[in-house]
């Protein structure tokens, strides 16, 4: 027993019955029945069976009033300890005949305090004073009796509820899905009365709290639309901390990310604008797929095969890849397609989106491309050919600051354009093994791919399925005719397959009048095989010819991706690929052409030297720039301008893509 029982305690027993303790001794102690209508008369029992029953919970005590717990808080012997000095010299102030809380004997006890114990005169209040003397009093002038222990105020949250209420507002505010607060909240509530069935320990939020968080959320528009990096910045390291992630690839962003920035092609010529789409794991802030394109507008293409990367380590530095369980999209062109929400979905995988104007709600990605814009692009430390440092990308531009400012003409952009697809490239891959090799602040000092291997190790990766992989990536679909043959013609390429060679000549035999139109699915970026979809009479249910082969590969061809574009023009330059201190090897310096639709100038020097007053000078220049009548002038007959055909610009409306490392089997 953890005190000793005094007479006149009561005790209540399993049945919530009372007892009043009426006798208790060495020997025994006696219950007597509490309660009106009770007829029982008083318990007897002994000791050490009373006490056994005391301490098994079958008799459970009410602690009398008599009981004096001189157990003291540590917040209240601090408190005791502060008061103490004013109350013992206000006693005796008051036993000479002093008012308690009159400004003069306040004063004087002021003084008095800060000669015997050096407490400063200014340290408490008067009214302060006051309220202890009063408490000090209405104890009976007991001084630890006067001083209450400090009530524990509950949370009003807990972590385990404040994480579901930041994922509510990810899986489903963020989807649009709600229309007002109300709404949302409504759902919120739904949200938790299912989740408690199983999980006790998340604590349904009140109207007011949920309101307070939907407005904090709002002012992070104001922020992202000040245009102030540096409070964008913090913000989003705000945000970051917000969503709580257990594991790698459990939550995965995705963005698209314009440049002011063009480069060198294979033939010297300045391409496109370059564009990055970009896959971020959220848990290790680990770039999964970091894939761009010259000149090319965000579509369905794009977005797919930024997406399909995630299940492919780009190198041997960058190994990271798997199957994310849920991806964060805005609602851009590409990422809002039909097609791309297909291919997701195939793939088991848990599709969000997120409004374009609200970047605060797939906030890993966005600060990815700050840091990307600010470290690599902008601030980037290159050491150039002559071996001086540069500091910034050649040929990059830099947004515009301000919205009143034009933008940077594409004719400028492609002056500036410096750096070649290839070495941009192998300087994008570096920078980027080196930011997932070096501490993060986000993730207390630890380095991406450390975070990524621990997340690993203790929760393995669910396996990538490559097949399923490169069947769910055959979203484009085209209806040519199977020849009988057994081929069928996609975008000028021929595929063929034994068993789809036996089904046309079947269906030729049993029905020659047969529409021989098939469905074909493909993915544009990967011209090895297609998925044929055959829905003829002959057959009760639609037929399905998977990894129907190209015709124009085989062997080693097969076990690399190759875009029907790059078929199709034969050419190695292609306009999309994967990424593969940083040195530049060769900065190209575009020449322009001379001017040639008027007579060149004379300098100020070369007028100088010969002499000629002012008046003579402007005499001279009216006759050199005097027009000489048609009749005078000597025709020339016109020469065919033998590099007019290299000198011509060629109009390149290729877009494709290709890994700068081997793709792996």
């Amino acid at each position: 027993m953890n005190h000793n029982p005094i007479v006149g305690d009561t005790y209540f027993d399993e049945n919530r019955e009372a007892f009043n303790l009426i006798f208790f001794d060495s020997d025994e102690a006696i219950l007597k029945p509490l309660g009106l209508e009770t007829s029982r008369i008083s318990l007897p029992i002994p000791r050490d069976e009373f006490e056994q029953q005391v301490q098994s919970g079958f008799y459970r005590p009410e602690y009398s009033l008599k009981h004096d717990n001189d157990t003291l808080t540590e917040d209240q012997e601090k408190e005791i300890n502060k008061r103490e000095p004013y109350l013992v010299e206000l006693q005796a102030l008051v036993d000479a005949g002093h008012n308690p809380t009159s400004p003069k004997t306040m004063a004087i006890l002021k003084s008095n305090v800060h000669d015997k114990y050096h407490i400063g005169i200014h340290k408490h209040g008067n009214s302060s004073i006051a309220r202890w003397w009063k408490e000090y009093k209405a104890a009976d002038y007991k001084l630890k009796k006067s001083v209450s222990p400090r009530k524990q105020q509950p949370k009003r949250t807990d972590t385990a509820s404040e994480n579901f209420l930041n994922q509510f507002f990810v899986d489903t505010w963020v989807k649009g899905s709600t229309a007002n607060i109300s709404a949302g909240y409504d759902a919120y509530k739904k949200a938790v009365e299912a989740v408690q069935s199983h999980n006790d320990a998340i604590m349904l939020m009140s109207d007011s709290t949920f309101r307070r968080r939907v407005e904090s959320l709002n002012k992070f528009n104001i922020i992202f639309n000040s245009g102030n990096y540096a409070e964008i910045k913090r913000a989003l390291r705000t945000l970051s901390k917000k969503i709580q992630t257990s594991y790698v690839m459990e939550r995965v962003e995705m963005d698209r990310m314009s440049l002011n920035f063009c480069l060198i092609d294979e033939d010297g010529q300045p391409t496109d604008t370059v564009d990055i789409y970009i896959a971020l794991d959220c848990h290790a802030r680990y770039p999964l797929s970091v894939t761009y394109e010259l000149g090319c507008a965000e579509d369905t293409i794009g977005v797919v095969n930024s997406f399909k990367r995630i299940f492919y380590r780009t190198s041997n530095s960058l190994n990271a890849f798997g199957v994310p369980n849920k991806v964060i999209v805005d609602n851009g062109p590409g990422y809002k397609s039909a097609a791309f929400r297909s291919v997701v979905e195939r793939l088991g995988c848990d599709l969000v989106k997120a409004p374009s104007n609200e970047p605060w709600k797939k906030p890993f990605v966005e600060s990815f491309i700050g840091t990307l814009r600010s470290e690599f692009f902008e601030g980037g430390k290159f050491e150039g050919p002559d071996g001086k440092i540069i500091i910034g990308l050649p040929g990059y531009k830099a947004k515009r600051t301000s919205k009143n400012s034009s933008p940077i003409s594409n004719d400028n952009l492609k002056k500036a354009a410096a750096i070649t697809i290839e070495e941009f490239s192998k300087l994008l891959h570096d920078y980027l093994v080196e930011y997932v090799n070096q501490p993060h602040s986000s993730l207390n000092g630890k380095t991406p791919q450390q975070v990524w291997n621990e997340s690993v190790n203790e929760k393995p990766l669910v396996p990538v399925n490559k097949a399923l992989v490169e069947a769910a990536c055959h979203y484009k679909e085209e209806t040519p005719k199977l020849q009988s043959r057994g081929t069928v013609r996609i975008d000028h390429q021929f595929f063929y397959s034994d068993e789809l060679h036996r089904c046309a000549r079947l269906v030729e035999k049993l029905n020659p009048d047969q529409d021989m139109r098939v469905s074909v699915k493909y993915d544009p970026d990967d011209a090895r095989w297609v998925t044929v979809i055959a829905d003829f009479d002959c057959y009760e249910q639609k037929v399905i010819f998977e990894k129907v082969e190209n015709r124009a590969l085989v062997g080693e061809q097969l076990e690399t991706p190759v875009s029907f574009e790059e078929l199709n023009e034969n050419k190695a330059s292609v306009k999309r690929r994967d990424i593969s201190i940083m040195k530049i090897s060769k900065i190209v310096k575009q020449t322009t052409r001379p001017r040639r639709d008027s007579k060149e100038v004379e300098s100020a020097k070369k007028n100088a030297a010969k002499g000629l007053s002012v008046a003579e000078r402007i005499k001279q220049s009216n006759k050199q720039y005097t027009k000489v009548p048609k009749s005078t002038q000597s025709v020339k007959p016109k020469e065919e301008d033998k590099n007019s055909k290299t000198k011509r610009r060629r109009k390149n409306l290729l877009r494709d893509d290709r890994q700068t490392e081997i793709w792996p089997t």
